[in-house]
């Protein structure tokens, strides 16, 4: 059976006379995304997705996800039926931000948050990180929540302007920074770039493209650095900011 969202779509671009190459280019995704989202039982859209899939058919990005009042409401009692869960936070990414390992502590600092994991993946490797900085501030602002999966437990194999939680150690693994990357795979070698409009984060990690698809080494000044995909960020939950008097 289709998915309710996939449906849609194929509605939106009946409605706007779009073939799916039109769609996907005026959203600025490859045709094959788009194709394959279509196609793919098991794939949900990312946030930014759908939202740019949205603007591209006309429509509201809340009505193609979910639909009309009645599909929203049979989501919400569905919803409302499941088992109390949470999604563990256990850090933050912040590009260009080099912590010692003693910085980094195994018990959870922050609150967890109140979302379903994706049933899609097992539950145990999923997990929060807080958005520091603005090196991805086109999808995500400072204090926004990305959902990830551990790319080991899912067996994820990087694709095409994924979002992914990307992992550098140097010296030993004294030294560790984590950040968010778009991922950009340029022939024999891999681009990790920031989604950022602030000048100070607009080039890219070059690293080899990684003979198991995660991890590879480079050099810099300072010596080797081992660079590694931990994870793969499936959504974007934005907490309530508070009014500033």
């Amino acid at each position: 059976m289709e998915r309710p969202f996939v449906h849609r779509i194929r509605e939106r671009l009946d409605a706007t006379g779009k073939s799916v190459r039109k769609a996907a280019l005026d959203a600025g995704l490859s045709e094959t995304a788009l194709k394959d989202l279509l196609a793919n039982e098991k794939q949900w859209p990312k946030l930014d997705t759908l939202q740019k899939l949205a603007a591209s058919l006309e429509t509201d990005p809340s009505w193609l996800a979910f639909g009309g009042d009645e599909d929203i409401e049979a989501a919400k009692a569905a919803t409302a039926a499941m088992p109390p869960a949470s999604l563990p936070v256990v850090g933050e990414v912040a590009a260009g931000r080099w912590l010692e390992a003693d910085d980094h502590v195994d018990v959870p600092l922050y609150d967890p948050v109140p979302v379903q994991p994706d049933t899609r993946w097992p539950v145990e490797a999923q997990y929060g990180l807080v958005v520091r900085g603005t090196s991805l501030n086109r999808v995500a602002i400072d204090g926004d929540i990305l959902a990830c999966v551990d790319a080991v437990t899912a067996r994820y194999r990087p694709r095409e302007d994924d979002l992914i939680i990307v992992e550098m150690t140097r010296n030993a693994g004294l030294l560790r920074q984590m950040t968010a990357k778009r991922y950009m795979r340029q022939g024999t070698h891999v681009e990790l770039w920031p989604d950022s409009d602030d000048e100070r984060w607009q080039s890219p990690i070059i690293i080899p493209l990684p003979e198991d698809g995660l991890s590879s080494l480079i050099e810099d000044d300072d010596g080797r650095i081992e660079v590694r995909i931990k994870a793969m960020v499936t959504w974007i939950h934005r907490p309530v900011q508070k009014r500033r008097r």
